[in-house]
């Protein structure tokens, strides 16, 4: 059985033939790669935040303010990231985030239809964009599932809408503890395939991803969003193996710790 993170062999191994990947493996190169491909009007609205920013950023610093305990001898060989999710039964635990233009990321203008074409080719599923509202107070989330709801969406909309709160992944624990057994999806600042796995750590049943695909959709369109989640897969599942957690059952809170320190 094939693991998300046999990417990285297919990109080892064309590599020592001379063939480098299409597309960029690091978030910051595939950003500045998809504003330079993009209008400049998409890369105000794609890349933009509210305000002087400050939210969208906090979104993506604060999961450096989480850090992992790696485990030892637990058999994590063989691992899988697989859900149930309002009864489908999903490969991984990842969906691609409703972005408003993503049908404009694509050189043809027809990003959705692209984004469709590779969730069937993933498994990643896409949620399509037309109006939400994201429940990241626990009172909230509360009166939500009173009023009947099937799942919570713990979001801040990536920082576009609003300045000066805090990051999404701090508030992501007390939205499931409110939250009881109904699923919890999280998105807001999501780069790698770490912190996907601190995500799911802190409580979140599914884990949305924005504008990384956005940004492989400029570049490559159903290839380049194929790549970029084949990539965050297969990070997130050699993070599971090297740190010795072979399923979604044991990413818990207690294999996180609050950090004090940041990369300068």
């Amino acid at each position: 059985m094939g693991h998300f993170g046999d990417y990285q062999n297919e990109i080892y191994l064309a590599g020592l033939k001379g063939h480098q990947p299409r597309f960029p493996i690091r978030f910051e190169e595939l950003e500045a790669k998809a504003h330079a491909a993009l209008p400049e009007s998409l890369v105000s609205y794609v890349a933009g935040g509210c305000g002087n920013e400050r939210t969208q950023d906090a979104n993506v610093a604060a999961f450096d303010d989480w850090g992992a305990i790696p485990r030892m001898f637990v058999g994590a060989k063989q691992r899988s990231l697989a859900i149930d999710l309002f009864g489908m039964m999903l490969p991984s635990p990842v969906f691609m985030s409703p972005i408003g233009v993503i049908g404009l990321c694509a050189a043809d203008g027809h990003g959705d239809v692209a984004v469709a074409r590779a969730a069937a080719v993933t498994g990643v599923p896409m949620m399509a964009s037309t109006l939400t509202v994201e429940i990241c107070h626990p009172d909230d989330a509360r009166r939500a599932i009173d009023g009947g709801v099937d799942g919570i969406y713990c979001s801040n909309h990536g920082g576009r809408q609003a300045n000066g709160g805090l990051a999404a992944i701090d508030l992501l624990p007390d939205i499931v503890d409110a939250a009881g057994n109904t699923p919890v999806l999280f998105d807001s600042g999501i780069r790698t395939g770490v912190d996907i796995i601190k995500a799911l750590a802190l409580g979140a049943h599914a884990v949305g991803i924005g504008r990384p695909y956005a940004y492989g959709l400029a570049l490559g369109g159903v290839d380049g969003v194929v790549h970029v989640l084949r990539c965050l897969l297969a990070e997130a599942d050699l993070y599971m193996a090297v740190d010795g957690y072979s399923s979604r059952a044991d990413l818990t809170r207690d294999m996180l710790r609050r950090v004090h320190y940041r990369r300068k």
